[in-house]
């Protein structure tokens, strides 16, 4: 295969390391016996070491298996970036149950779903966002409910200032036999690792029966599962743009991971690590989000570096981190850029401790890496946004631009022992160079499969005649004469709102609950800081219908869409037509309807692709 693409990496990139044979706990055991007072993870203010991490996630784990979790129980984590969230993957990952990832504001609909289709045995949730979810819950009864606060790490200061200011607005959990709080379990799962409890512990919960309790030697830990077994549950559309749930493993986990001194630049922490550099990583990227978990969070675990933990998916909170502590490391999608650029925290700042920024989630505007890049040299910092791009199912990292050979408008060169390539479309014939196709990748990084859908999966992935699994990913792109490769369009329908996927269908789907639609179609349009938003066009089935019921009915469903869409997929603009464009086979033509929203001519019908 031509990998021309090696001659253009950065020096500190020698090539595929060796892979460790762990789990992702152990790569955490290993990270916390090199690097036990270094700290792991930052989160408003609070500095957790690695010994200290380590001890949080043994604490909740022994809490959870006195809960009868263990090999192959799923736990829906709906958290922001919190400490808890990582405990959990961790805890969770020693114990050989699969921690199943979703954004913390999920409508309690979609959340129950999900929940049933993944067969969640507990729940972990942040109590701002409980209230809402309860019906659901009393629906789904799951074993456990694990409520979550802002203040579980927070100094005393901090947490009373909290509480003053927002907490105490928000409701109590219910008195129930399944709920129990974050810091209540975690305190108990520390009393039975250090094998005692207090005269006036009180175990008010029905999973345990502590009469028999006895005091009890230290077990050694003893591997539940394997690297290559399921660790992990991500969301994602799929290479055809329906939700689907990528299944990842350990190893799929530990090879970006294993990857990321070579893309920062530095060297294996593991060969000086009295002398390896204190880094801090910025981790506002969601951790149900691929590059979130496994980049900003795993990554730096395995390579003891600083995780700073931002719960708030927002510019202004970034540029106020980045002030207040100094980050190395930054990996964000374009809008949060586009946000600092405008932030006033930043404009008298030096930032020449930056190192390495990374931009993903979306495409980056030429522009927008041309701005960022005037800003931060004269702000002392003499890097290069560097663009990459993946899949949920391969981790989202399968190529980045090099540091010294960045191309503005490429994605990069692929990884160390990642392998890519563009085919024919709908074959796995691969196409001259700069010929347009499918990106397809091949490596370890490739996830397990779709969880229960294995025609989905082999609609994905094929065994091409290298005798190789390649992932299809559904977008077009090319690669050049050097091997940089460049994404041109999506052929999956996907709408990214600040780097946040949403689903047209599932969009159309809960438009179509309101009987007063024949049809409807999302799209996208542009939009100035979050580059695309949601606009539906609809088609009554009274095409006389006034405008005040049209105003009406606009009502109704924006309600519905709140109610039931997480809010990046919540339409910003409705508009009604009488009919809609269709392709030559009859299906609703959502390009030329895009085309239309974003003020773009549509192409004749005699040269248009048929859409499948």
């Amino acid at each position: 295969m031509d990998r021309s693409w090696t001659a253009y990496y950065d020096e500190e990139m020698s090539g595929l390391p060796e892979i460790p044979d762990l789990t992702l706990y152990e790569i955490l055991l290993r990270s916390a016996k090199t690097f036990p007072k270094k700290r792991g993870v930052t989160f408003e203010g609070t500095r957790i070491t690695y010994e200290e991490l380590l001890t949080e996630v043994d604490s909740l784990a022994e809490a959870f298996a006195d809960c009868n979790i263990g090999v192959g129980t799923v736990v829906t984590v709906c958290l922001p970036n919190i400490p808890q969230a990582v405990v959990a993957i961790y805890a969770l990952n020693k114990l050989g149950a699969i921690a199943n990832m979703v954004h913390p504001k999920t409508p309690a609909p979609e959340l129950c779903s999900c929940m049933k289709e993944t067969g969640s045995e507990c729940l972990m949730i942040l109590d701002a966002f409980l209230p809402k979810a309860l019906d659901m819950i009393e629906e789904q009864k799951p074993g456990l409910v694990v409520v979550c606060k802002i203040g579980d790490y927070l100094s005393f200061g901090k947490a009373l200032g909290f509480y003053v200011s927002k907490g105490r607005k928000i409701p109590k959990f219910p008195k129930d036999t399944f709920y129990i709080s974050y810091s209540e379990l975690i305190r108990h799962g520390d009393m039975l690792r250090k094998g005692k409890f207090s005269g006036d512990y009180d175990w008010e919960y029905p999973f345990t029966d502590l009469g028999e309790f006895k005091k009890k030697e230290k077990a050694e830990y003893v591997r539940p599962i394997g690297p290559d077994d399921p660790a992990i549950y991500l969301h994602s559309g799929g290479t055809t743009g329906s939700p689907k749930i990528a299944v990842i493993s350990s190893t799929n986990m530990n090879v970006p991971a294993m990857l990321g001194p070579q893309i920062i630049r530095v060297s294996d922490p593991f060969d000086d690590p009295e002398n390896f550099p204190d880094l801090t990583m910025v981790a506002i990227l969601p951790l149900f989000h691929g590059f979130g978990i496994c980049m900003c969070m795993h990554c730096m675990i395995s390579c003891g570096i600083n995780m700073l933990l931002v719960p708030i998916f927002k510019p202004d909170e970034l540029a106020k981190i980045i002030k207040k502590e100094r980050p190395q490391l930054i990996a964000a999608v374009p809008t949060l850029y586009e946000g600092m650029l405008k932030s006033d925290k930043l404009k008298t700042m030096n930032l020449d401790f930056l190192r390495a920024c990374f931009s993903g989630g979306d495409t980056l505007p030429m522009d927008l890496k041309k701005r960022f890049e005037e800003y931060i040299h004269a702000h002392g910092a003499n890097i290069s946004l560097r663009e990459g791009y993946g899949l949920t199912e391969t981790l989202t990292v399968c190529a980045v631009n090099p540091e010294k050979n960045c191309k503005s408008g490429s994605v990069g060169l692929p990884l160390p022992g990642i392998d890519m390539k563009i085919v024919k479309t709908g074959t796995d014939e691969e196409v001259p160079v700069g010929e347009k196709g499918e990106i397809c990748i091949s490596g370890p990084t490739v996830m397990l499969g779709y969880l229960n859908d294995p025609e989905a999966t082999d609609l994905a992935i094929h065994i091409h005649e290298d005798g190789k699994r390649w992932i299809h990913s559904g977008d077009l792109g090319h690669r050049d004469e050097e091997g940089f490769f460049y994404f041109d369009q999506r052929i999956k329908r996907i709408i990214k709102v600040s780097g946040v996927p949403v689903f047209p269908t599932q969009i159309e789907k809960v438009i179509l609950e309101n009987e007063a639609l024949e049809a409807a179609c999302a799209v996208a349009i542009p939009h100035p800081y979050r580059l695309h938003v949601v606009k539906a066009y609809l088609v009554l089935k009274d095409r006389a219908a006034d405008e005040n019921t049209k105003e009406e009915i606009k009502k109704q469903i924006a309600e519905n869409c709140k109610k039931n869409l997480i809010p990046y997929a919540c339409p910003v603009e409705y508009e009604f037509k009488d009919e809609f464009p269709m392709t030559r086979i009859g299906k609703i033509d959502f390009r030329a309807l895009e085309k239309e929203a974003q003020g773009l001519k549509e192409e004749k019908p005699q040269e248009k692709e048929e859409q499948k």
